[in-house]
């Protein structure tokens, strides 16, 4: 339960998004795309955290409006050539994707959201040292949440 305050967050974030009243051509255009520099950012891994010395992360996101009143969401985040360096001075990559996406049901009032990550710190010479594995999902309808938290590391 320890990413349930994270996942609360982008909910609201999602939540407050589907609640504003966009005219459906706006809502369904084209995704959009923007790429950040993620140089100075620190990924937790208990024991080890890994500052983040270069690279990037792009990030596609997309939603839409039915003419009946539901939405939609979707987002992708994508590693860039992601270099990171641990306490002792050691030099690691970061590879990998998180992906988040909920829809809301107007007519129910019913909103439903899922958020996954899996990301690999690699270790040139030795492989994968820790990851990112989690799959969440949340169902506003009856307050169910589900978490599956099999990595090393907290999501970012």
């Amino acid at each position: 339960m320890r990413r349930v305050g994270r996942l609360t967050a982008v909910l609201a974030t999602a939540a407050a998004m589907c609640a504003i009243s966009v005219p459906a051509a706006v809502a369904n255009s084209p995704a959009e795309h923007f790429e950040e520099d993620v140089t100075g950012d620190v990924l937790d891994c208990g024991s080890t955290a890994y500052t983040i010395t270069s690279g990037a992360i792009k990030i596609v996101f997309h939603e839409g409006t039915s003419a009946s009143g539901n939405t939609n969401f979707t987002g992708t985040i994508t590693t860039q050539r992601v270099v990171a360096v641990d306490g002792a001075g050691n030099v690691y990559s970061i590879r990998g994707t998180e992906w988040f996406g909920a829809t809301e049901n107007a007519q129910q009032g019913t909103f439903q959201a899922t958020f996954t990550g899996q990301l690999q710190v690699i270790a040139k010479g030795s492989g994968r040292v820790d990851n990112v594995k989690v799959t969440e999902h949340i169902t506003f309808v009856n307050g169910n949440v589900k978490e599956f938290d099999f990595g090393t590391c907290v999501a970012p």
